[in-house]
């Protein structure tokens, strides 16, 4: 992976508000292959690189771009213990 700027400072995300949120879920899978598809029809899929307050950032080795989302428009989400094809 190559680096890229997160200017937003990240909060905790185990405690306070953020304790049972998809935040908390996503930033403890960071690092794992997920697929998420948005409201809009899209779907990305990729590495967990980084979680923000209102976003979630893939890398996909594939393409070696890196893709992003609003989750409040995430629909559906799978998480894989390893990557795995398709």
């Amino acid at each position: 992976m190559t680096d890229i700027t997160i200017p937003e400072k990240v909060p905790n995300f185990d405690e306070g508000e953020w304790k049972g949120s998809l935040n908390q879920l996503l930033f403890a899978n960071v690092g794992k292959y997920a697929r998420a598809e948005y409201e809009s029809g899209v779907t990305q899929q990729g590495v967990i690189y980084a979680v923000g307050t209102d976003y979630l950032l893939l890398w996909d080795e594939s393409r070696k771009a890196y893709s992003t989302g609003n989750t409040g428009n995430l629909r559906s989400l799978t998480i894989f213990p390893a990557k795995v094809n398709g």
